[in-house]
């Protein structure tokens, strides 16, 4: 069974696949640009301080934010078929 989530809820090297960004606003342009497209694997590597902030790896770039725009993208858990 499929679970989602917001990608701020994602642990320390764990790895989910983005299924909605925000739209209509400056930071749905911004995630776009970064990377952050339906479909895409994302895993955490970073966490900061107090939890406010993580960095995530997608794409082949590491890309840092904040955990208020992080809970505005929804994630499905991504397990390797096998």
């Amino acid at each position: 069974m499929e679970t989602t989530r917001t990608l701020n809820s994602l642990a320390l090297n764990e790895e989910a696949v983005i299924i909605k960004t925000p739209e209509n606003s400056d930071l749905s342009r911004r995630l776009l640009d970064l990377g952050f497209i339906t479909g895409t694997k994302v895993r955490c590597v970073l966490t900061g301080p107090g939890a406010e902030s993580a960095a995530y790896r997608i794409r082949g770039t590491t890309i840092a934010l904040r955990k208020e725009d992080a809970s505005q993208i929804v994630i499905h858990d991504h397990r390797p078929r096998g």
